[in-house]
């Protein structure tokens, strides 16, 4: 077993050109619905380097109300998750039908830069880096990997986003999640629902918590298919969710309604299952807020947000 160090900074020279006409193919960022890809094109730079284009619609199912006409900054976060599928397919020799698990996730948004929504869509241009890179004796792609992108949007870089992936075999993925593996949500329980605008919401279907009969907050995303958290079934709490799900729980120990994030930083220590329940909570530490996820008493999730203004 070997891990590699992390590659060379970028060479501005000979960039090749990038296409926003078409997304790449879904299976490679593992979506069922086409207008869930963000990603369009992607060219291999050398020694670890890569560059990628990504489009973020304005009728995207996170826009929020009164966002000043900027994008959820929780495309950052997807943008490098399907990122990190993209590259780990289409240049890295990992097999269709493999499970990448998302370890780490962060970014880091500068507002002032940050693309204003006009007519139509943004094209964004993402430069990557792959380093941290594990191998095995007698498997042929990494079974390991950090990802770094760095964002821009005509010429001002206005985000970088980061993250740490595992990649499993389906067989391998299954023997890891033993009895859990395919398992399902578990039958609703009563809940105390809360409205959209309480914690920034684009829609009822977007709240990701509710309380429960003790007034803890729980996760349990109101809507199962979500076009965005819910693309394809899961036999876990996806960590976009749990991403989600930390930032409304800002929001309420906040009294913030807006909510809006301008960094965060998120480490799973293990997967977040459908049951028994589970529960987020957060405290104010610093200049932001720190977050952590239970689950029968243990730690699941944790990690620390950055809240900024509406934009308005």
């Amino acid at each position: 077993m070997k891990e590699s160090a992390e590659s060379p900074p970028f060479d501005t020279a000979a960039v090749p050109t990038l296409s926003w006409e078409r997304s790449v193919p879904r299976n490679l960022v593992h979506r069922k619905s086409i207008a869930e890809v963000l990603l369009t094109d992607g060219h291999a730079l050398g020694e670890g380097r890569y560059l990628l284009a990504a489009q973020w619609s304005r009728s995207h199912t996170t826009f929020r109300p009164g966002s000043g006409d900027r994008h959820d900054p929780l495309l950052v976060a997807e943008t490098l998750r399907q990122g990190c599928l993209y590259l780990c397919q289409r240049f890295l020799g990992v097999p269709r039908g493999s499970r990448t698990v998302i370890k780490t996730i962060g970014f880091r948004l500068d507002t002032a830069k940050e693309p204003v929504v006009g007519y139509g869509a943004t094209d964004v241009t993402c430069r990557a880096r792959v380093y941290d890179v594990r191998r095995e004796e007698g498997i042929a792609w990494p079974v390991a990997l950090s990802v770094k992108l760095q964002l821009s949007a005509g010429d001002a870089e206005f985000a970088s986003a980061e993250g740490r992936a595992r990649i499993l075999t389906e067989d391998a993925y299954k023997l890891l999640r033993g009895a859990r593996a395919g398992a399902l949500p578990a039958p609703g329980e009563e809940v105390r629902r809360l409205p959209p605008t309480a914690v920034s919401a684009s829609a009822p279907g977007g709240v990701m918590v509710a309380r429960d009969g003790t007034g803890c907050l729980r996760v349990t995303p109101a809507d199962l298919r979500h076009p965005l958290f819910f693309d394809h079934p899961s036999d876990h709490i996806p960590g976009m969710v749990l991403l989600e799900a930390a930032r409304q729980a800002a929001c309420l120990a906040s009294g913030d309604t807006s909510g809006r994030l301008t960094g965060c930083r998120m480490t799973a220590s293990r997967f977040t299952d459908w049951d028994p329940p589970a529960y987020v909570g957060c405290e104010p530490v610093a200049d932001g807020w720190a977050f952590r996820v239970t689950q029968g008493g243990d730690e699941t999730v944790s990690g620390e947000l950055w809240l900024g203004d509406s934009g308005q």
